[in-house]
């Protein structure tokens, strides 16, 4: 019902007359009335204990899914219901309702606090940490993921190999489970409205890089080669590459989109490879500095289509196994039913997903529709470091908490509504 409510609103956005108003009403409750300001623009106004609310949107070709989820997440926020359906009426009136003194897009809650990330940082002072470099910057200097905090940062490396750090002394991290650490990657997304992750955001010399996660389906290779200044006016060419992602709502909307992606040439790739890319946004580029070849690890039971799945859903914060295994379904009859090189796959896939208690595991338990997680902290450090499934006994079960403290504080302020899987 949530897909056929978008369906509605994005024909009326398309096809109404500008100027027109289309009367609706929520799960046959809440009326609300549409207008069609412009070719690209849409506004709905609804009454909200006694007061009249206007929520308006622009939006272009390419991002009007992106506008019409965004919508219904502000609708439902503001009626505190799930937007489960929605029908057009005769008419509605808002007569009793009185006009908000100033216009607002959207109701605005006050900031929660969220700690600072230097006051995180803190909880590593004078401890071992471990060290997974992403990318080199400089000679030395890394954005590289702190495995103990569940972080990217900017660090001097000795070496771009994966490090043990304490007090300024540098050995090498011999990683025993490296399942672990295609997990950890894979919990790193891109805020779609916000455009970044505090998790994975650095700024360097005043340009802001964040490092996130998307699997793609390759559609076409431009011919074109893309210059870009990069910090200190350093010029990179890169190759231009159109591709099929999957965006996510936590209301629970799976949509499939085209984007285009910036990187070193791709060897070997075709029509239709999918892949989990490693990527920097950078001034609103999506630019891979990395790719797995998941596919393959699939078949060889490295890390599956399945654990990337739920390991991308962490930072939504949902426990819902049917919003899960609907996420599931939506990508493999996407990327893989029909795909000449992974349609094999399928039958396996979703055999994992009727069973993952035993094919996931970071799934720390379920029961009915609750399914819970393990944080990629815990998860890394029990496996890898401890060589152990005590998951819940760390002796940094300190971080866990805190990492999922400010989880929540970010996803109260906003963030993680909606991501790239």
């Amino acid at each position: 019902m949530k897909e056929e409510a978008y369906e509605l609103l994005k024909y009326l956005a398309e096809h109404t007359i500008n100027g027109s108003t289309t009367a609706l009403i929520i799960n046959n409750k809440i009326p609300i009335l549409l207008e069609k300001e412009s070719n690209y623009e849409i506004s709905i106004t609804t009454c909200i204990n006694g007061e009249a609310i206007k929520i308006s949107k622009k939006f272009t070709k390419n991002t009007i899914h992106k506008a019409i989820y965004e919508l219904i997440d502000d609708l439902s926020e503001l009626t505190s219901q799930d937007v489960e359906e929605l029908k057009i009426i005769q008419k509605v009136s808002f007569d009793e309702c009185l006009p908000r003194r100033r216009q607002e897009s959207i109701v605005q809650k006050k900031k929660k606090d969220i700690i600072s990330m230097e006051e995180y940082k803190k909880l590593i002072i004078g401890k071992q940490i471990h060290v997974y470099p992403l990318l080199q910057i400089s000679s030395k200097q890394y954005l590289s993921l702190i495995l103990d905090l569940g972080i990217v940062d900017l660090l001097e490396l000795a070496s771009p190999n994966p490090m043990i750090i304490q007090e300024n002394q540098q050995s090498p991290y011999k990683i025993k489970d490296l399942r672990t650490i295609y997990t950890y990657i894979s919990f790193f997304k891109l805020d779609q409205n916000n455009k970044t992750n505090p998790l994975s955001t650095v700024i360097i010399n005043n340009s802001k890089l964040t490092i996130f996660t998307m699997i793609y389906s390759l559609e076409d290779v431009y011919k074109e080669v893309i210059e870009l200044n990069f910090l200190d006016n350093k010029k990179i060419k890169l190759n231009k590459y159109k591709v099929k992602t999957i965006s996510l709502s936590s209301k629970g909307y799976v949509n499939v989109t085209e984007t285009d992606i910036l990187g070193a040439p791709m060897k070997g790739i075709r029509k239709n490879d999918v892949r989990i890319g490693l990527f920097m946004e950078y001034n609103g580029n999506f630019i891979q500095i990395n790719d797995i070849k998941i596919g393959d690890l699939h078949e060889r039971g490295d890390f599956t289509f399945n654990e990337y799945i739920y390991a991308s859903l962490y930072v939504i914060g949902i426990d819902s196994y049917e919003f899960f295994d609907n996420v599931i379904m939506k990508f493999v009859n996407t990327f893989i039913a029909r795909n000449p090189y992974l349609s094999k796959l399928t039958k396996d896939i979703i055999e994992r997903e009727a069973n993952i208690n035993y094919s996931i595991p970071f799934v720390s338990s379920s029961s009915g529709n609750k399914v819970s997680l393990l944080d990629p902290i815990a998860y890394w450090y029990s496996r890898d470091i401890l060589g152990n499934e005590d998951y819940a006994n760390t002796p940094i079960s300190q971080h866990s908490q805190k990492l999922n403290e400010l989880l929540i504080a970010y996803r109260k302020n906003g963030y993680f509504r909606n991501i790239f899987i």
